[in-house]
């Protein structure tokens, strides 16, 4: 029987270094690093921002972030005073034997720093520059370096006015969906622009802005909106022309969401509500004429979901092929049986001792053998410096009494 031996990782000998704090940068990198790439993940010597996020796992080594740990893993830490002269030599050094550099910095503060992402490419023609931003650097207009958030961003490419209560009112998603998607467009951006660093030996300025990275979510609707008339669109009411009832509607132990985005769903739900003839009620039996009662659909909805558990409701709409399902509680998505089948979830070390349970590349790839653990603050200095950029002891001793990682323990 012959064996096909085991693959390196997709990215294995790619060198990228990462200045970036909170989520759009950290996930990208991280999933770099969990196919194959070397992370260096450059933070200020008290470390990047989401390092002090609670809350906190405490133990005897120090404390972990749960928001650092959850974006971060596989990753090698260095401590840099960026505003010291030598600190910022070692930067560059570092950046001259790397392939791709990201940043979720503010443009104007690297400009202070000297290392402006335009400077930048021009100082290292090969290197495959990534800014993230709110607005974006160029083109960018009277947004050019404003604060940006991934709220901000939903709110201004239209996702939040798409995610309304039943009532019609826009209600913001609850977690950082821009700057996630900031994130994938930037692993992807990368991948196309290696693909010419390969080809040619040319690098790239990858500009990204958060708002343009989350504008693909609402591409149909955009479309749909300069297609129906006016008195179509009047009754879109709690979302656009995705269906009626649709969303989420309460049960006696939380909440489920339906999806009937087709008549002959609303047929199979009134069947799997016992009312199988509301599916026949003119009043009801087309989406149009369901949009214009949005409200009676959804008391007819409630009124069964009410009297049922989540469980109840998926396996009787599941039964007549209606796409249903509970809404999980962040505890419950640890523990979901399908998820854990699926290799959606992966234990990651937290570095102290202790571990956390948290999303896998869903791409499938088998991930790099050591990137399943959080690195503490300034970890892999010492090997960063010595093996990576060929500094002695001394010399390493001799930068740090300059006060080039500050604060940062020694490694």
């Amino acid at each position: 029987m012959s064996t096909v031996p085991a693959l390196p990782q997709p990215l294995q000998g790619l060198k990228v270094v990462e200045l970036s704090h909170l989520i759009a940068g950290p996930y990208c990198c991280q999933l770099l690093a969990e196919e194959g790439a070397e992370v260096i993940k450059v933070e200020p010597p008290h470390g990047e921002l989401s390092r002090s996020r609670d809350p906190m796992r405490p133990s005897e080594k120090g404390n972990v972030s749960a928001h650092y740990g959850a974006l971060n893993r596989g990753k090698k830490s260095i401590a840099l005073d960026l505003k010291n002269l030598e600190g910022m030599r070692v930067f560059r050094s570092l950046l001259e034997s790397a392939d791709v550099f990201v940043t979720n910095m503010r443009a104007a503060a690297l400009g202070r720093l000297g290392i402006h992402p335009h400077a930048l490419r021009e100082a290292f023609p090969r290197l495959v520059v990534v800014s993230i931003s709110g607005f974006g650097i160029d083109n960018a207009g009277e947004y050019a370096d404003r604060a940006g958030l991934a709220m901000v961003a939903e709110a201004m490419s239209g996702t939040t006015g798409l995610t309304r209560d039943h009532s019609g009112n826009p209600v913001w998603c609850g977690f950082a969906l821009g700057d996630v998607l900031a994130g994938m467009t930037a692993h992807s951006a990368i991948l196309l622009a290696l693909r010419n660093q390969e080809r040619h030996g040319v690098g790239r300025l990858v500009d990204l802005g958060l708002v343009e990275c989350t504008l693909p979510m609402v591409s149909v609707a955009l479309a749909r909106v300069q297609i129906a008339d006016a008195a179509f669109s009047a009754f879109a009411g709690s979302n656009d022309f995705h269906g009626v009832p649709y969303g989420a509607f309460p049960a006696k132990d939380g909440y489920v969401n339906i999806g009937v985005n087709r008549d002959d769903f609303w047929h199979r739900l009134c069947a799997a509500m016992g009312r199988a003839e509301l599916g026949l009620d003119e009043r009801y039996a087309t989406y149009v004429e369901r949009a214009k009662r949005q409200s009676e659909v959804h008391a007819i909805t409630e009124e069964f979901t009410r009297q049922h558990t989540r469980a109840e409701i998926t396996e009787k709409l599941g039964e007549f092929d209606v796409p249903v399902a509970g809404i999980l509680s962040m505890a419950e998505v640890i523990e979901d049986g399908y998820l854990k089948q699926r290799g959606a979830l992966r234990e990651v070390n937290d570095g102290l001792g202790g571990t956390l349970t948290l999303p896998a590349d869903p791409t499938g790839f088998e991930p790099a053998p050591d990137s399943s653990r959080i690195p503490q603050l300034g970890e892999h200095r010492h090997a960063l410096l010595s093996e990576g950029l060929g500094l002695c002891d001394d010399e390493i001793v001799k930068l740090e009494q300059t006060g080039v990682f500050g604060a940062c323990n020694p490694q």
